[in-house]
């Protein structure tokens, strides 16, 4: 297609399946991390220290697969601009191909009240001097040049990626900028401050102080964020806004309601008045949660499903758009015909009347949660497939 067209038919997809409606054909999402770099010539280090071969091999990946849209243009783990700040919280194993990093915990858990009362003056004088040890040592100043530097680097690389795909494969990007990343104030204090152990210690023991500094970070970062999705829609993304679900799996039902449900209740409330549309990466299970996510209208929540049954999924919450569906453990260790066997089964009973984005189940990481003769006769498939 010329002038845009492509672009145009794609976004119009993703919109349609947001709201539930039946689209002309089932939209793909690459839910491809590292797997990416497996996928090349390249060993991960090399990839992840080099932006022009990074650069490379994405464009190779979307040459290969031609996926609607992308999870990740080899943009989530800025791991030069963490390695200048003496963070070196990326443990790469090129040997063993993987990938990975510790639980971060940066926070005591006497220290709610001083977060709750001031979290930029928190997050500057406590948070990052324990995270990033350089910022500690004599040429500290020197250092954040330095740094300044790298993340300038990493912003070129995440300009030119983002418009490679947007003007010449007409890719749109996954969430509109405006609307940003709605990320649960809980969220911040489970992945960067108090970690998954402690926090889970926390809710049980300092429930009180604990959503004291959730209320605050909130009004900090979240409450800004949400007053962006006021404006027009987006001509290039093909959702609004977006967020990712790790700290629930901590969380009883119970809690859920109490420490979760009324934050995340006043960012749905501001999707459905502006009409606008957000993608939820959820790890683990949501499906415990479900009688509170019944109460959400149709047509503004896409929830990508990694563990819960995507058709017990769909019976229980029929408003929700679902996205994912498609098992790691069929890509890694099937035969093309099985994996087209299943993908024709999501197409069906999920994407039959509206409502479904096809996708992997899980983050793809690991040298063997895809075989490419799998995925690309996936991919192949599900993109002529009509029903």
């Amino acid at each position: 297609m010329n002038g845009q067209g492509l672009l145009k038919e794609r976004i119009q997809l993703f919109n349609d399946a947001a709201q539930m409606k039946k689209t002309a054909r089932i939209p793909q999402v690459a839910n491809f991390f590292t797997w990416k770099i497996l996928d090349s010539e390249y060993k991960l280090s090399e990839a992840l220290l080099d932006y022009d071969k990074m650069f490379r091999l994405v464009c190779d990946f979307h040459e290969r697969y031609g996926f609607d849209a992308y999870m990740d243009l080899g943009t989530r783990n800025p791991v030069k601009v963490t390695n200048s700040l003496g963070g070196y919280h990326y443990m790469v194993d090129d040997e063993r191909e993987v990938m990975n990093i510790d639980d971060q915990v940066y926070m005591e858990a006497d220290e709610y009240g001083e977060l709750a009362e001031d979290p930029i003056k928190f997050i500057w004088t406590k948070i990052m001097p324990r995270k990033y040890k350089k910022l500690n040592e004599e040429g500290a100043l020197e250092v954040f040049k330095n740094t300044t530097q790298e993340f300038l680097a990493f912003s070129e690389y995440n300009r030119k990626i983002n418009e490679k795909f947007l003007a010449d494969y007409e890719a749109p990007a996954i969430f509109n900028i405006q609307g940003g990343v709605l990320f649960h104030p809980f969220e911040m204090l489970f992945n960067y401050y108090r970690g998954i152990k402690g926090l889970s210690i926390d809710i049980r023991r300092n429930k009180e102080r604990v959503m004291e500094a959730v209320e605050a970070l909130y009004n900090m970062f979240t409450k800004p964020a949400i007053d962006g999705l006021d404006g027009p829609k987006s001509q290039t993304s093909a959702f609004d806004a977006m967020s990712a679900f790790l700290a629930h799996s901590i969380l009883s039902p119970k809690q859920f309601g109490e420490i979760y449900w009324p934050i995340l209740k006043k960012i749905i409330d501001k999707l459905v008045e502006t009409g606008k549309t957000m993608y939820i990466f959820s790890e683990n299970t949501m499906l415990q949660y479900y009688e509170y996510l019944q109460e959400v209208p149709k047509g503004h929540l896409v929830i990508h499903v990694e563990l819960d049954d995507v058709f017990e999924f769909r019976k229980k919450l029929p408003n929700i758009c679902i996205a994912g569906g498609m098992p790691a453990d069929l890509l890694g260790n099937s035969d093309p015909q099985t994996c087209i066997d299943y993908a024709k089964k999501l197409v069906d009973e999920l994407g039959r009347d509206g409502g479904y984005i096809f996708s992997q189940n899980k983050m793809m990481s690991f040298r063997y949660d895809c075989k490419r003769e799998n995925l690309l006769a996936v991919t192949d498939f599900v993109r002529d497939y009509r029903g």
